[in-house]
């Protein structure tokens, strides 16, 4: 619930047409594979830096 001057108000209920929900599950879809891509670029990224680090510790740069 929402509080306003004290009083508490309902929160409205938000009702979605078919179409709406559709639309909104493939854009929910699309954000979580945007994210798991950028988890996986990210792990790479880390992997490149690492061996880049080691290269230039052991003097094999």
């Amino acid at each position: 619930m929402i509080q306003t001057s004290g009083q508490p108000v309902a929160k409205p209920i938000l009702t979605l047409t078919k179409d709406q929900e559709a639309l909104l599950d493939l854009y929910l879809q699309n954000l979580d594979s945007f994210l798991e891509n950028l988890k996986d670029a990210e792990k790479i990224q880390v992997e490149i830096e690492t061996l880049h680090l080691k290269k230039i510790l052991t003097g094999h740069a």
